[in-house]
């Protein structure tokens, strides 16, 4: 799901959410004062289903944990950039394994016998809100 629907998503719950008030002053919810009954014993308030919505919404748990962005350098060389999402359960060491299948795709795209990884960099981005794992690797295709 890309970036813009989910905000806008999220924005539009939040603001339904609220609840208005009628001419009348009788205040109206959009979410019902409701309970699912799951079993005699376990009911979940529809408050809860809504925050549980929403939280799967930001942390997207299906999304892979790496987006990989692949950007030409000339005739053979390739940046491979990688970002982390922010959210993770995991995956911190992945660096190496995802550049090699993004190098592995492009020297089977291109033809070649080989890659050579030429550099490599890790680190952290201090980006608004959560800050971010990147890495960035420059291969030459032979």
């Amino acid at each position: 799901m890309g970036k813009r629907l989910k905000s806008a998503i999220l924005a539009t719950v939040t603001l339904l959410a609220g609840g208005c008030r009628t001419a009348d002053g009788e205040q109206r919810f959009v979410i019902p004062d409701r309970a699912l009954n799951v079993s005699r014993s376990l009911t979940i308030p529809g408050e809860s289903l809504v925050a549980a919505g929403i939280v799967f919404l930001i942390i997207d748990p299906l999304a892979p944990n790496w987006k990989v962005e692949v950007e030409s350098l000339g005739v053979r060389r390739y940046r491979i950039g990688m970002t982390m999402k922010r959210f993770i359960t995991g995956g911190e060491g992945e660096v190496g394994p995802v550049l090699r299948r993004a190098a592995e795709k492009l020297r089977q795209e291109g033809g070649f016998a080989e890659y050579a990884l030429l550099e490599l960099t890790e680190g952290i981005e201090s980006r608004v809100p959560i800050a971010q794992r990147v890495a960035q690797g420059v291969i030459e295709l032979r």
